[in-house]
């Protein structure tokens, strides 16, 4: 159900294990990986005979690598030149090693700093070798120009990038400040972390893991920290029996409702029908029910309190009813005002169902941190700010949020003790006593008003079916992405309404699962 995502320096870690547990030389691994890239140049090219290749080759591991790969590249008839940015006699262990098999083979080579790239006008392939994963910072000026001259020649060429395209960070996936844009890179033994997270996806192109022999043992004795989620969490939801009654699939509460704030618990409720709900209440204050439920005869109401506004007395009627409710999702469109944070305050001292914490009721947690010292269950209850709401939490803006994505949930988390869904592009769910997982889908069809509300009830409906708080949050994040993939088929330019992610999620789970079959 997930996929790792190493960090370099676990990647770094695996590849030192392979040597001091099982002896197996790094030589093998980089002749491994080769033969990784030059199948993958092999499925994307065709027969490679007579085509010409320009091998960029980094002073590291990933120059080792890219040597490797011009000594198959040059066993297969390809006219092939080497640009690398040592001097040759400074290459020493590994890529000293497959540097001295190409130096035996008459491959032509050359010192890169000292080579005028407009000499070249079009090649075929270029091999991006020039920095590995391990690379942070910012780019000196000769890497610069050398990451824009692979970009113009890829203008008429292929461009594969070897692990990570040169100039991205292997942690963050940021450029630093350009990146090599590559036509598909080859990442070895796993995905990195880096190349899995937004910035990294306009360089990276198509994304191939290639296998280079870690064993199975070394990953499982050094788990990493962060996964991804596959498809295959979409195999947790089963299909229904045709016995079962409404009861069975549980019964989600909706908190929410204010003033000018009328759709956004409504479209929560959208988000738990869609996603297998046998029933959907949303609780709101007396006098705004008929218009939260908009003419939804599939959507039940709860009226609470007297008149538009909430306060602490709306408490009554919704504990009166508790005994109904599998999962509760309180906050879309609650409103910030004191008879709301009253009614919050209420709600955290009764024994409530599972929720989902969301929209305004994050606002009240940020301001007040005191109230988590009331929640009863912190393993039950469950936290989906988006980047402008975990900004609060830390008193930064959200670009900082989204800049280190992985690094403030795991600090959400640690300092909190809950779960929690950071929203957004690769959406992170992150819990105090498992790794963090990443939404595989960055996709703009997702990036309007009201998708996170939908996201919650899904959370929600997944809750109140019988799923803990981390597969729920999983298979929802999943398919919610999945949606919005699906969506930008007829909306490839956006323009598709809140409504219409939710309406569409059964038909995308089926789809989903006629093609796992």
């Amino acid at each position: 159900m997930y996929k790792p995502l190493p960090t370099p320096s676990e990647m770094a870690q695996w590849d030192r294990l392979c040597m001091e547990e099982f002896g197996l030389l790094p030589e093998i691994l980089m002749e491994n990986a080769s033969r990784e890239a030059l199948n993958l140049l092999k499925q994307k090219l065709g027969s490679l005979k007579g085509k010409t290749a320009l091998i960029f080759a980094g002073s590291g591991n990933n120059g080792g690598d890219a040597f490797a790969l011009a000594r198959h590249l040059h066993n297969h008839e390809v006219k092939t030149m080497v640009l690398h940015t040592r001097r040759q006699k400074e290459y020493t262990g590994t890529a000293g090693y497959h540097l001295s098999l190409i130096q035996k083979m008459g491959i032509h080579l050359m010192h890169l700093p000292e080579y005028h790239m407009d000499f070249i006008n079009k090649v075929d392939i270029i091999v991006d070798g020039l920095l590995g994963t391990g690379f942070s910072g910012q780019l000196r000026e000769d890497y610069i120009s050398w990451i824009k001259a692979i970009n113009k020649l890829g203008q008429d060429g292929f461009i594969l990038s070897l692990d990570i395209p040169s100039g991205i960070d292997g942690l963050t996936g940021k450029p630093s400040p350009i990146a090599v844009e590559a036509h598909a890179t080859i990442t070895f033994e796993e995905a990195k972390l880096g190349l899995f997270l937004p910035p990294a996806k306009p360089f990276v192109g198509e994304l191939v893991v290639g296998k280079i022999g870690i064993p199975k043992k070394i990953k499982k004795d050094h788990p990493c920290t962060h996964y991804a989620l596959t498809t295959k969490v979409l195999d947790m939801v089963k299909e229904p029996k045709s016995t079962m009654h409404k009861g069975e699939a549980g019964h989600v509460l909706i908190l929410g409702g204010s003033s000018g704030l009328t759709g956004a618990p409504l479209l929560a409720a959208l988000g738990a029908i869609r996603s297998g709900a046998g029933l959907v209440t949303i609780g709101c204050p007396k006098d705004l029910a008929h218009e939260v439920k908009c003419s939804w005869p599939d959507i039940m109401t709860l009226p609470l309190g007297e008149g538009k506004d909430w306060d602490e007395t709306c408490i009554k009627n919704v504990e009166e009813n508790f005994f109904k409710f599998d999962a509760v999702v309180f906050g879309p469109g609650l409103g910030r005002t004191s008879g709301a944070l009253g009614f919050l305050k209420k709600y955290l001292s009764i024994t409530h169902p599972k929720t989902i914490f969301d929209a305004d009721s994050l606002y009240f947690f940020a301001n007040h941190p005191e109230l988590f010292d009331k929640i009863h269950s912190l393993n039950e209850v469950i936290f989906t700010p988006h980047p402008g709401e975990m900004a609060r939490f830390f008193n930064t803006e959200a670009a900082e949020i989204n800049r280190h994505r992985a690094k403030f949930a795991r600090e959400f988390t640690q300092k909190f003790k809950t779960n929690l869904v950071l929203k957004g592009a690769a959406t992170i769910i992150s819990s105090p006593s498992s790794p963090i997982l990443i939404s595989p889908f960055a996709t703009p069809n997702l990036a309007l008003g009201g998708s996170g509300d939908i996201l919650a009830g899904m959370i929600g409906s997944l809750l109140g079916q019988g799923f803990s708080a981390l597969d729920a949050c999983s298979i929802a994040v999943y398919w919610h992405g999945l949606a919005g993939k699906k969506l930008k088929t007829d909306f490839p330019y956006r323009g598709n309404l809140a409504q219409e992610i939710a309406h569409i999620l059964p038909q995308t789970l089926a789809e989903a699962k006629n093609d796992q079959g």
